[in-house]
């Protein structure tokens, strides 16, 4: 059984914000906010990493006011339970944990996620403007899809259940696919989804009606001549990660690559972006 290191947080409300976009940018893709606290999890193989936390940290929280805690594995769940709600995405998608199950309203898509050691539960705000993008804008004609970082495979389960016939979803990270596996499952679509633990230019499969990519800008830019590439001709590209303060460089470079941005969107200081291959 594995062990983790809590690293509790303390941040005023002016502070929140710019500390959580700090830990997003670091990599801590699932952060709980408590009490005045945003909490990340460190696995115990990589507990060097907690002084780095920390020194990353130091220009806005004094490296002495974070707890650091460890415990076991069987303990993450009840961490989250209290806190975790039900995630509305307009009336027409409902993301919850399994103990939310029967507090659920009605709605066409219900997906059940429970918060575990990878990104997904529909509570980050990049995650629920990539939903958003994808409740406006894929149609009947969209059938194949490419979750591109997919986490806990909430894209991939909320493009099937939007009527896609088929799913790949590609991680790098193996938390991500060990869950991602048991939610496919739990939600009814592992028969539609091809799961690899791969990076975009390992997959043979291409010609995509729809890519959705919920990483960060540099990852995306790397990247973004392997997107282009994967997507059939008039295809879709929905992509979030992205901070409001790299508007510009991301849109030169979605411009410059071949793609026509059609939708821009933001929340809190993230932006969602709809392209299509040209």
């Amino acid at each position: 059984m594995k062990s983790y290191y809590e690293i509790k947080i303390p941040v005023s409300n002016e502070l929140t914000e710019e500390v959580y976009n700090k830990l997003y940018m670091l990599g801590f893709d699932t952060i709980l906010e408590e009490d005045n606290y945003l909490i990340v999890y460190i696995e115990d193989s990589k507990a060097d990493e907690i002084e780095s936390l920390k020194t990353e940290l130091e220009t806005l929280i004094s490296k002495e006011s974070i707890e650091i805690k460890k415990f076991e594995d069987r303990n993450w769940n009840r961490e989250w339970e209290t806190n975790i709600e039900p995630v509305y995405i307009k009336d027409r998608i409902a993301i919850f944990p399994s103990w939310q199950k029967d507090k659920v309203k009605e709605v066409e898509i219900k997906i059940e996620i429970d918060p575990k050691m990878s990104f997904g539960t529909g509570h980050n705000e990049t995650t629920q403007l990539v939903l958003e993008l994808m409740c406006d804008f894929i149609d009947k004609e969209d059938k194949y899809m490419l979750d591109y970082g997919s986490g806990t495979g909430v894209l991939t389960i909320a493009g099937i259940k939007m009527g896609l016939e088929k799913a790949v979803a590609i991680d790098t990270d193996e938390d991500a696919i060990e869950n991602s596996i048991e939610y496919f499952k739990i939600n009814g679509v592992s028969d539609k989804v091809i799961l690899h633990r791969k990076n975009i230019k390992d997959i043979e499969e291409n010609n995509f009606d729809i890519i959705c990519a919920n990483i960060i800008r540099s990852v995306i830019e790397n990247n973004i001549s392997y997107i282009f590439d994967k997507l059939k001709h008039g295809g879709k590209l929905f992509i979030s990660g992205v901070l409001i303060s790299e508007t510009e460089r991301v849109l030169e470079v979605l411009s410059s690559s071949g793609f026509s941005v059609k939708e821009v969107s933001k929340k809190a200081e993230w932006l969602g972006i709809y392209a299509r291959k040209e």
